[in-house]
């Protein structure tokens, strides 16, 4: 078979149904079928191919012969898959055709990879058609696939954009703990998640912790706000450094710290408090050159019957006021 062949009407040239003819104009019935297939096997930026029954390449697009690396038809004619791609690739691409052939389905819009002659990934659409002759009979497949590489990275640059921006939309600036936008949602969370621990029959504990830096404005007042944010940053740091990987810390707000931790009753969150503020006090940071001795006061709250977050929080508001009413430099639950 020629490929000329594949494209003969009756009349010898591509009939356009409906292709208006403005006065003076030549409509593309007027033109001869072969120039109009030239012209768009050499124009076009997609990849078109042409093949026979045995997925044996006939004819294709400049762009196509492109990304095997080649320059004259003659070099891909009677040539497949197998002799460019990987086998299992060009397998699946031989399964595919014959698929098209024998049902006379099309595949439409598959997303697929493939490495050109640069040894670049390419990321494309591609459509898979069956190829009849003027009697209807399929003889072979053509195919058109849409080069979206650049799409993909785009799209991929995005998402990645995007998930910087959500991640600094849950941190606090200054301290670069959660923040409280973060701590209300993972509150909430984990008061669902062990709610359905329990009435499925499981044993399900965790506490709730406020930390406050004791004396604070007197800091602010003495050394300055700069040195105060300096207090700050030093106690989140402590935070992180002194919890379990499954514990969540967040600035609340000013001087008040939150800790979330999962899988504990009070008895282990008070030794982890107890723990957090004996560590804070005997470790005397020097910012700027000067000694800051520091304390800490902490309400810890466990999750028992409480309905609502708001019931949890006030429950560990409350008793971090009686911590720092009783003198400070407490543990309160």
């Amino acid at each position: 078979m020629k490929p000329g062949e594949l494209f003969e009407s009756a009349s010898g040239i591509v009939d356009l149904p409906g292709c208006a003819r403005l006065p003076g104009q030549q409509t593309l019935a007027h033109l001869p079928d072969a120039l109009i297939l030239d012209t768009l096997l050499r124009g076009a930026k997609d990849t078109i191919y042409f093949k026979d029954a045995e997925s044996r390449f006939i004819l294709n697009s400049r762009t196509h012969l492109e990304q095997f690396g080649l320059s004259h038809q003659s070099e891909l004619t009677g040539r497949s898959d197998m002799d460019f791609y990987p086998k299992e690739f060009a397998r699946k691409c031989r399964q595919d055709e014959m698929q098209v052939m024998q049902t006379g389905i099309p595949i439409i819009d598959r997303v697929e990879q493939a490495v050109n002659a640069k040894g670049e990934v390419i990321t494309y659409t591609t459509c898979k058609y069956p190829l009849r002759d003027l009697r209807g009979n399929v003889i072979g497949t053509w195919g058109i696939s849409h080069d979206i590489t650049e799409v993909v990275k785009a799209q991929e640059e995005i998402a990645q954009v995007n998930a910087k921006l959500k991640a600094l939309s849950l941190i606090d600036d200054l301290s670069g703990l959660y923040n409280r936008r973060h701590f209300d949602h993972m509150l909430q969370v984990t008061m669902d998640l062990f709610t359905r621990k329990r009435i499925g029959g499981l044993k399900a504990d965790f506490c709730l912790i406020f930390l406050d830096i004791d004396h604070f404005k007197e800091i602010n007042d003495r050394y300055g706000h700069v040195m105060g944010d300096s207090v700050i940053r030093y106690i989140a740091g402590q935070l992180t450094a002194n919890t379990r990987s499954s514990d969540y810390a967040f600035r609340y707000g000013g001087d008040e710290y939150a800790l979330i931790l999962q899988e504990t009753d009070l008895s282990l969150g008070r030794m982890l408090g107890e723990r957090l503020r004996s560590i804070i006090e005997k470790s005397v940071p020097v910012i700027d050159g000067i000694e800051i001795p520091l304390t800490v006061s902490l309400g810890i709250a466990d999750y028992r019957d409480e309905k609502t977050i708001c019931d949890l929080v006030r429950k560990a508001d409350r008793l971090l006021y009686q911590a720092k009413s009783e003198g400070r430099n407490r543990v309160c639950g």
